[in-house]
């Protein structure tokens, strides 16, 4: 099966954006991709911060990363599939053990996360995230590590804030420096071996979350690469 996430026009005049979930396959016959299954439509879409990245987990359920539209309160509402991070059964069911019963949801309070990786050693979820674009100033573009049920958030808490019962990023990109963060995944060889690796789109970069030696869910530091060489960067994957 191949599964797609995508932003489409529900209705033009007025014009109403909606995001969608569909699971294809290959026609053997002819070759060709087919429909198989919807598994999600109707999630509320906007020109920005819709549904992004989708990954599968060691577990062998479909993760999917969903942004709040640009309407910051949706993150909070447990009424809503915007700015959180759902999980679904491979058949678009919802798992018995998700954190809150009956609910996709896995965790709320993101803004527009837009890279889903697991961690090859702990099987821990992390995910990157754009920080506010100007809303509650600038920049603080965000790495997590994700627990079931948590909430990271959005919009009450930014960078290095804290409040309880809200997640603080294990590492954010500062009140002056954007990355707007995409795809990436864990390096498992090499000199880079247990780095997260992640792209920029405004950052125009690849940049390398370098793991502290003593806890493999802290960072140590971001380093950056290839910096203005190659435009907006969408994803870098390990061959």
């Amino acid at each position: 099966y191949v599964y797609l996430g995508y932003t489409y026009a529900e209705s033009k005049a007025p014009l109403k954006l909606v995001n969608k979930l569909v699971r294809y396959k290959e026609d053997p016959s002819t070759k060709t991709p087919v429909l198989d299954k919807v598994l999600l439509d109707g999630i509320a879409g906007n020109y920005v911060h819709n549904i992004g990245p989708l990954e599968f987990g060691p577990d062998g359920k479909l993760y999917v990363a969903v942004g709040e539209t640009f309407l910051p309160p949706l993150a909070q509402d447990m009424n809503s599939l915007n700015g959180k991070i759902l999980r679904l059964n491979d058949d678009g069911t919802v798992p018995d053990d998700n954190p809150f019963p009956g609910s996709y949801i896995y965790s709320l309070g993101h803004r527009n996360p837009q890279g889903l990786a697991f961690h090859p050693e702990t099987q821990a979820l992390w995910s990157t995230e754009h920080g506010p674009s100007e809303e509650q100033g600038c920049c603080n573009d965000e790495v997590n590590v994700i627990k079931p049920g948590a909430n990271y958030g959005w919009p009450i808490i930014r960078g290095s804030q804290t409040q309880a019962g809200l997640e603080t990023p294990v590492y954010h990109s500062g009140d002056t420096t954007t990355w707007a963060p995409t795809g990436g995944g864990f390096v498992t060889q090499g000199e880079w071996k247990g780095s997260l690796l992640f792209t920029g789109l405004r950052g125009q970069a690849l940049y390398r979350a370098v793991p502290d030696s003593a806890d493999a869910n802290k960072i140590q530091t971001v380093e950056r690469y290839m910096h203005m060489e190659f435009g907006r960067l969408r994803n870098v994957l390990e061959g």
